[in-house]
């Protein structure tokens, strides 16, 4: 008569299918069955999948861990792409300075009175767009703090 030994599924899925034996057991994922020793050997041998009963505390504080890592990894990187859109945005003071034409550019700059040079000869509208942008950003910034 074999000894039987408690083997657990830890992988992602609801359950899992021994395949691998051919035992065509099913095992619901967290949930120890009990299976003969030599087809628990066989299931131990790809801890990824299969551990012993007793080592499910460790490996669901493991995953939980990891899965709470992903969770803030996610979450900074959302932060990080907001703030670059932010960044990047050519809305400032609820003007879309992407529609304006450099003549358009040029008089928001005065009417605005922003000290930076006028867009020069070989200057690119791009490149005038991203330089009012920064100076009207920075204009609303001292604005604010001088409140």
């Amino acid at each position: 008569m074999s000894d039987k030994i408690a083997v657990v599924y830890i992988g992602d899925k609801p359950s899992k299918k021994d395949t691998v034996t051919g035992s065509r057991l099913v095992f619901p994922r967290h949930n120890p069955v009990d299976v003969e020793s030599h087809i628990a050997m066989q299931l131990l041998e790809f801890p990824s999948v299969w551990r012993r009963s007793e080592e499910l505390g460790d490996v669901k504080a493991q995953q939980e861990a990891l899965e709470q890592a992903a969770i803030e990894e996610a979450e900074r990187l959302a932060a990080e792409e907001a703030r670059l859109a932010e960044e990047q945005s050519m809305v400032v003071g609820g003007r879309d300075l992407a529609k304006l034409t450099s003549a358009q550019l040029a008089t928001l700059v005065e009417g605005e009175d922003l000290d930076i040079e006028a867009q020069g000869p070989q200057e690119k509208v791009g490149d005038f767009r991203v330089r009012v942008r920064d100076a009207m950003k920075a204009k609303l910034a001292a604005g604010l703090g001088g409140e």
